[in-house]
């Protein structure tokens, strides 16, 4: 049985991506603990789920959303995973993210480890929307500098991972932010009405939904305008991040929009059955659009419900490959809302959600994407040997 640590720059609540590798890996016989960042002691400091253990900082007190004074904080988070991981005798580290990798080097150098590096998207580019240029000059040097010291490295992009390829970075294997199916397949139409019921919701009310964080990278504002010009449609938002003040101003005296807080991933599956379509666009001209491949486009998948979408990276090539929703060229209060009116047709909305089930049952679903991480760890097991 192997020792791995996973290290994530988040209090782990959980992250669906995160949850699922540490349970892959966990059901594996692996023996996995998340160390992870709690930021405002909002968590309990250990825990175990699903069979692997989870381990809070919680000694570095600061805020989601600092900006530049997080840079202060987030070398002392690196300073804790490094002085409280070796007693785990690791036998590989798992970073999530480049915010994690500087201690997954360091632990690596000091403890002998493999260093794997899990880039959920494009870093830099992410933090082009909250940075200085200067900074993410430099943030791209570090994840260069320091991908030449990863054993392996895994992307949930496929464009992501080509763009790396051309860097010279190899190994690299892309594995999807892709759902299990079962959560999805216990839901009854018994389930969907009761939980209509809970949100006010008669049974034939046409819902759209978005469910995810609230980065500045998401187009949710433009949605929340083109639900004055779709009055026939209820929208319904659940999420957390920077953008949340500004999407509960706008939905001021707009009703048939509401904000309903943070989902826990436990009920992600029922809520995306609970509407009849699904939005998730992009800000286009932010430099981390084509990493972006989203867990929200395989939960709709999964559940059979057709998605709005736009036309950039993994997202759009999936939606146009297996024609699961609706890819808009332009993110317009009035294409949003034209985009809403052609799926308030159930026949048509219908067609779409059960091509995007189909491809979901047939290929972007976890248990093919787990096998890969698993293949990663035989060959990482081999090494270690």
């Amino acid at each position: 049985m192997k020792s791995i640590v996973m290290l994530l720059s988040n209090a782990f609540r959980p992250d669906p991506r995160v949850a699922r590798e540490a349970k892959t890996l966990a059901d594996a016989g692996h023996q996995v603990t998340i160390l992870c960042w709690d930021r405002q002691v909002e968590f309990p400091a250990l825990e175990t789920i699903d069979g692997y253990t989870v381990k809070r900082i919680q000694t570095v007190s600061t805020r989601y959303g600092a900006g530049m004074r997080q840079i202060l904080h987030t070398p002392r988070f690196w300073r804790a995973a490094v002085a409280q991981t070796p007693a785990l005798q690791p036998d590989v580290i798992h970073c999530h993210d480049l915010d994690t990798l500087p201690a997954g080097w360091w632990l690596k150098r000091r403890t002998g480890a493999r260093l794997v590096y899990d880039a959920h998207e494009d870093y830099p580019a992410l933090m082009s929307l909250y940075l200085p240029k200067t900074w993410v000059r430099l943030l791209t040097w570090l994840e260069q500098r320091l991908l030449r010291r990863v054993d392996f490295t895994i992307t949930a992009s496929t464009v992501f991972a080509e763009k790396l390829r051309a860097r010279g970075i190899n190994p690299i294997t892309t594995v999807g932010n892709y759902q299990p199916l079962a959560p999805f397949s216990h839901i009854s139409a018994e389930d969907i009405t009761a939980a209509r019921a809970r949100l006010g919701l008669q049974p034939n009310d046409f819902v759209v939904a978005y469910i995810g964080g609230f980065s500045r990278n998401r187009q949710l504002l433009p949605l929340i305008e083109a639900a004055k010009l779709t009055p026939n449609a209820h929208i319904l938002l659940w999420g957390e991040g920077h953008q949340r003040a500004a999407v509960e101003a706008a939905i001021e005296g707009i009703p048939n929009v509401r904000y309903l807080g943070w989902l826990p991933a436990s009920e992600v599956p029922l809520y995306t059955a609970v509407a009849d379509a699904i939005y998730y666009c992009l800000v286009p001209d932010y430099p981390g659009a084509i990493y972006n491949a989203p867990n929200t486009l395989s939960n709709a998948m999964a559940a059979g419900r057709p998605i709005i979408a736009n036309d950039v990276g993994d997202l759009g090539q999936i939606v146009r490959e297996t024609g699961c929703g609706l890819l808009l060229s332009e993110i317009t209060p009035a294409a949003i809302s034209a985009a809403i009116q052609k799926l308030s047709d159930p026949v048509y909305r219908e067609r779409l959600g059960v091509s995007g089930r189909i491809a979901a049952q047939e290929k972007y679903n976890w248990a093919s994407a787990s096998q890969l991480l698993q293949d990663i760890y035989a060959k990482l097991g081999q090494e270690v040997r």
